[in-house]
């Protein structure tokens, strides 16, 4: 008897130890939205003008993002002049989120801005690079796509 309860215990302990393993390794992993506008007000994430309307990169973006990205959950902010997403795997919260920023110049061109955040340390889908090829892509058309 005094045998089973020693198993007891030491089973007891060791799902409790791996219990709070996986709650402190999500907690230390998890990202929001949030901290892709707090990413992009200090300055990360990668930014190109291009010669498109504000509303012209709206819609590419999106395009972008469901067909690239392979997303239709784009939570947009447009009079904020920006859109967030999340792609990936959400068991063990392996997400990566990206948000596009939109950024009138003038009449016909727009700073496009991409900040991309993970929860582990590879990007999943499309990242901040990869987006600005597809954009250039559509934007320009592939004979006019700059280097």
């Amino acid at each position: 008897m005094e045998q089973v309860k020693r198993r007891t215990r030491k089973l007891e302990m060791v799902v409790v130890a791996i219990s709070f393993s996986i709650l402190t390794g999500c907690a230390a992993t998890f990202i929001s939205a949030s901290d892709l506008v707090a990413s992009k007000k200090k300055g990360e994430g990668k930014t190109r003008v291009y010669e498109v309307s504000v509303e012209e990169a709206w819609d590419i973006s999106k395009r972008i993002l469901k067909w690239e990205a392979g997303t239709d959950e784009i939570d947009e902010h447009r009079s904020e002049g920006y859109m967030v997403t999340k792609v990936g795997s959400t068991l063990l919260y392996k997400v990566t989120f990206i948000g596009v920023w939109i950024e009138p110049v003038d009449k016909v061109q727009s700073k496009v801005t991409v900040v991309t955040k993970s929860t582990i340390d590879t990007i999943m889908g499309l990242n901040e690079a990869e987006f600005h090829e597809r954009f250039a892509l559509f934007a320009h058309g592939p004979e006019n796509t700059p280097p």
